[in-house]
């Protein structure tokens, strides 16, 4: 009697799992490892099968009925020529139908996979920032003549994109270290799903992140350009949909998909775009005006990079003409930029408005975590510029209050 079996492999230490197949017949068996592996809160036991909640889980339980299939063709072939089921020539028919249709992906060809599955389950921003590191990679492989292949993913391929980033490209440090933590990403996925088998190199590579000068605008400035009148029909939209995000800490994705179903009387109740987080923000009374002006409902929103563009414009319409340096570095070399400060304005200066203005009338930071959906303190605090004015305020309630004398 033959049999054929799916099982978990012991965990690794991520708790994650190989999938082992194993056939026995007549007293011999033989085992194949599927290298993809998975958490044993996916796997179904009495199926023998993952459970299917996305394309990959359907590729890879579609994977395994490919391997029952390989298996029961065998024994009837087996059946057919020597009238019984021989466990030698199972096995030799499995491996050589194994071998004859597992053509490895090359490296491009798997990326571009990876763009794929990312779409329907990463935001559109990502996707995209994804694409641009694989044209990255392909221009970096035309301009250094290196070919990109799993096995040459090594150290001395990391030298070398440092080198083209840095020293060809130009690229920030912070530019680099995005495209290399995408690069990581892809080849953890790589792993994952059987297409590197060339080690783990990469996975020693550096992702440098520094600390950006972080702008904001003040509260007089805020509301400046919350009350600015006479704005021409394109720049007016980019202004209330700004200055709604100023006072809710919304993020850009999160006003494009804004509804009127959700504004509750006090509050917005939404399911934000990047983390899927359910949030309840209340509304202020300008966050109201804004929508009472409006019709009840924020004005359609342009691109992300024509918005940007036109804030620049609100932005020397109502004199941000401040002189802001911002220090940034390209591998050792220090990089200054000086710029009047509406040259600085995007999307993003909103939400780094909104948590530095809470903060520095007094609310407490669990309470903008909560606001913005930040969920550990060390993501949130990079947002946090402490002001001049916080300095100056808390420095004198605590020295002004008389010391206790014995």
């Amino acid at each position: 009697m033959a049999t054929l079996n799916f099982y978990l492999n012991k965990p690794d230490k991520f708790g994650k799992c190989f999938i082992l197949m194993t056939y026995l017949a007549n007293g011999e068996k033989f085992r194949h490892a599927i290298e993809t592996k998975i958490l044993k809160t996916q796997w179904l036991s009495n199926k023998q099968r993952v459970k299917s909640k996305g394309i990959e889980d359907e590729y890879l339980n579609g994977h395994l009925n490919s391997l029952e299939g390989i298996i029961s063709m065998s024994e009837r072939e087996s059946l057919l020529v020597h009238n019984t089921i021989i466990f030698s020539f199972v096995k030799q028919k499995f491996n050589d139908t194994i071998n004859k249709t597992q053509v490895r992906k090359t490296f491009i060809e798997s990326y571009k996979d990876y763009i794929e599955n990312s779409k329907g389950k990463k935001d559109i921003w990502t996707t995209k920032r994804y694409i641009t590191s694989l044209n990255h990679l392909l221009n970096f492989r035309k301009a250094k003549k290196y070919e990109l292949s799993f096995d040459r993913i090594n150290n001395q391929f990391y030298e070398a994109y440092m080198s083209y980033m840095i020293n060809d490209c130009k690229l920030l440090n912070n530019t680099v270290g995005n495209y290399m933590k995408t690069l990581k990403s892809f080849m953890n996925y790589a792993t994952e799903m059987g297409y590197n088998k060339a080690g783990s190199d990469f996975k020693k590579f550096k992702t440098h992140k520094e600390d950006g000068e972080l702008i904001y605008l003040t509260e007089d400035e805020l509301m400046h350009i919350y009350r600015l009148e006479d704005l021409i029909p394109r720049l007016r939209v980019v202004r209330d949909n700004f200055c709604f995000a100023c006072f809710t800490g919304l993020r850009f994705s999160d006003i494009q998909i804004l509804q009127s179903a959700n504004i509750k009387e006090d509050y917005l109740e939404l399911r934000t775009e990047k983390t899927k987080d359910f949030l309840k923000i209340p509304l202020t009374s300008y966050a109201k005006d804004i929508l009472e002006r409006n019709g009840g409902m924020l004005p359609a929103q342009f691109t992300n990079q024509k918005t940007n563009d036109y804030l620049k414009e609100i932005g020397e319409i109502a004199g941000l003409s401040e002189s802001v340096l911002i220090v940034k570095y390209r591998g050792v070399e220090k990089v200054e930029f000086i710029a009047p400060k509406y040259k600085f304005l995007c999307t993003h200066t909103a939400r780094r408005t909104f948590v530095t203005l809470s903060l520095e009338k007094g609310m407490r930071p669990e309470t903008v975590m909560s606001i913005t959906g930040h969920k550990d303190y060390k993501t949130f605090k990079k947002y946090i510029k402490l002001t001049d004015k916080v300095k100056l305020v808390e420095m004198n309630n605590v020295w002004s209050k008389k010391l206790y004398i014995a």
